[in-house]
């Protein structure tokens, strides 16, 4: 890597090369859940419709620890850079502490996510399947808090392949597991959407296993002094927290708010929510994408600012415009386009309802031609902010324009004016836009330019 960086400073190919592995990385993570749902869909309408609010829902209490882990990154960045390798060890073990902590925290809350859905009052078959689903998923989400812990060692040194391969193999034996689970193939009895969730949590473990494995073993326990630095070290902990606990409970505000918005959907009837979830079911692959070049953003910004060189974040962010635009842009008009046809993916001609379900899910792609656009605009700009250590603004926006506009907006919409789910489309369209058009704004503002998150 310090070979080519005196001449590819800030560059598109900087960038590229940093950021490809994560967005094949996100990619997979699409694939998956598009396989996972493509199963449930094929097994049961009621299994599709309980999938995806319950796997929301169980990602939202998991996510401020997410948030909260993934920082790591950020620190392994800057400490990386600056060359302060003990440092780097230091805030793996930071992380790792956060995550552990997290999954009895997250376990113990199962309770309550199973309280929540029966709230919802979705169909009786439905809520059964949603509490079964989050349950396992719930219990064990503290195996994803760990693994963002563990790849920000290995994407915060720029060395995102590494993640790239272990996401890559965790994912396959978790589509390969949903098919044998889900459907009862090669002995195993038919489990449904138990199977699927059970195919999430074995996926996430064996991804565990490989990145303790890779940690633990061979040069770089030597190299980075792995076993010798592991403990608490309160300085980097409290500046973790400090600048991770915003990022994380932005994250939240975020993540919690689109799964209410899923939760609310549900009330409008069963068609309309499937309608939602067939849509819900695109959309990751416009975000999971950009997020992964995201990430990469995050890491170079993080970079940059570490060796105090806001100019070279500015230029990270000016080659990232053109990659999520580009990509951002074409898929937009594909689902536009191409509506009957990913419609089709998940609602057979023959099915039961199959020709109400698609009418109201035709106009919903629609409006998700723009979302992604303006979902891209946010991530591009919200992930530099992040890198840069700006995480209260980040916080302070998801937190205002979530509860104070997209939550309320929703129950008035499903609950007071009783009006049709193409309306709440449209409102969370809206707000996908506000969010993007503040990320950029506070970013050309520059105000994160003399922010200091390490020392």
């Amino acid at each position: 890597m310090s070979r080519t960086q005196p001449t590819a400073q800030a560059s598109l190919k900087e960038l590229w090369i940093l950021s490809y592995p994560l967005i094949v990385t996100m990619a997979a993570q699409v694939v998956m859940q598009f396989a996972d749902r493509m199963f449930l869909s094929w097994h049961s309408h009621e299994a599709l419709a309980a999938c995806v609010p319950a796997g929301a829902l169980a990602l939202t209490f998991a996510s401020m620890f997410m948030g909260l882990a993934s920082y790591t990154s950020v620190f392994v960045s800057q400490y990386y850079a600056k060359k302060k390798f003990a440092s780097v060890t230091i805030s793996l073990w930071q992380g790792v502490l956060v995550a552990v902590i997290s999954s009895v925290i997250l376990a113990c809350l199962t309770p309550a996510g199973n309280w929540l859905i029966r709230a919802f009052n979705h169909s009786p078959e439905v809520t059964a399947l949603e509490v079964n689903y989050f349950t396992i998923l719930n219990v064990f989400a503290g195996l994803m808090v760990i693994n963002n812990a563990l790849s920000s060692f290995f994407s915060g040194r720029g060395k995102t392949k590494i993640p790239m391969y272990v996401a890559l193999v965790g994912n396959v034996i978790n589509i390969g597991l949903d098919y044998v689970m889900i459907f009862g193939k090669f002995g195993f009895p038919e489990m449904g959407i138990t199977g699927a969730a059970w195919a999430t949590v074995l996926g996430a473990l064996a991804m565990t296993l490989m990145y303790s494995g890779l940690i633990l073993g061979g040069r770089i326990r030597q190299d980075f002094r792995i076993t010798q630095l592991a403990g608490f070290y309160k300085p980097v902990f409290s500046r973790l927290l400090r600048f991770g606990v915003p990022n994380g409970f932005g994250f939240l505000m975020d993540i919690m708010s689109f799964t209410l918005f899923t939760f609310m959907v549900g009330h409008i009837d069963v068609i309309s929510l499937e309608a939602s979830n067939v849509v819900m079911s695109m959309q990751p692959m416009v975000f999971m994408v950009v997020l992964g070049l995201g990430i990469g953003i995050q890491i170079l910004v993080s970079k940059y600012q570490g060796l105090k060189r806001p100019d070279l974040s500015v230029r990270v962010v000016k080659n990232a415009c053109k990659i999520g635009y580009a990509y951002a842009i074409s898929v937009g008009l594909i689902f536009f386009c191409l509506t009957p046809f990913f419609v089709g993916l998940f609602i057979p001609a023959d099915s039961v309802n199959a020709a109400e379900i698609a009418a109201k899910t035709y106009p919903l792609m629609r409006l998700m031609s723009f979302f992604v656009v303006g979902d891209a605009t946010y991530l591009i700009f919200g992930e530099a902010l992040r890198g840069a250590g700006d995480t209260k603004f980040y916080m302070t926006v998801m937190l205002t324009c979530a509860w104070g506009l997209l939550i309320p907006g929703t129950w008035l919409i499903v609950y007071v004016w009783k009006l049709s789910v193409v309306w709440v489309w449209g409102w969370l369209t809206f707000y996908a836009w506000l969010t993007a058009l503040l990320m950029a704004w506070r970013f050309w503002q520059g105000k994160w330019k003399t922010i200091e998150i390490t020392k």
